[in-house]
């Protein structure tokens, strides 16, 4: 996992010490704790479904008429900045990270969440360049737009 141990995180640490010997398996902690509806969720995130609209690629989940009418009109249709502010994921008010490791986990995370959303959205839009990036705004945030 990058430059962390999955046995550096406590929630790992502290499963697989309860068995005789520890057992340092992942695919076997995530049959212990993920359902198949976290499951599907987690895809939802990492590989979203976005939408065309005035020629904005948003994320279908976050997609809100309205708001986005209020962007079009604060921005004089500004598609970049648009497509900035509403497709942006603060990993913090997703995942609350309780001690160091975690910190460093969601650091892993997020430019593995931007790689998918890029080669993922790319794919729905072969027409378009789409661009993501990690940055420190919120705790990691991912954010995609086209250019």
């Amino acid at each position: 996992m990058d430059d962390l141990d999955i046995r550096d995180l406590t929630e790992f640490r502290s499963w697989s010490t309860t068995f005789d010997p520890p057992i340092d398996d992942p695919t076997f902690f995530l049959s212990n704790h993920l359902s198949i509806t976290s499951a599907l969720l987690l895809t939802d995130l990492m590989f979203p479904a976005c939408v065309l609209v005035r020629g904005c690629v948003i994320r279908k989940e976050i997609y809100d008429p309205e708001n986005f009418e209020r962007w079009w009109r604060e921005t004089g249709g500004a598609t970049e900045v648009i497509e900035n502010v509403l497709n942006h994921l603060h990993l913090w008010d997703l995942l609350e990270p309780n001690e160091d490791a975690e910190y460093r986990a969601l650091e892993i995370l997020a430019p593995r969440i931007a790689q998918t959303w890029k080669s993922h959205v790319q794919s729905q839009f072969p027409d378009r360049v789409i661009c993501t990036e990690v940055n420190d705004d919120y705790g990691p945030t991912v954010t995609m737009w086209t250019a």
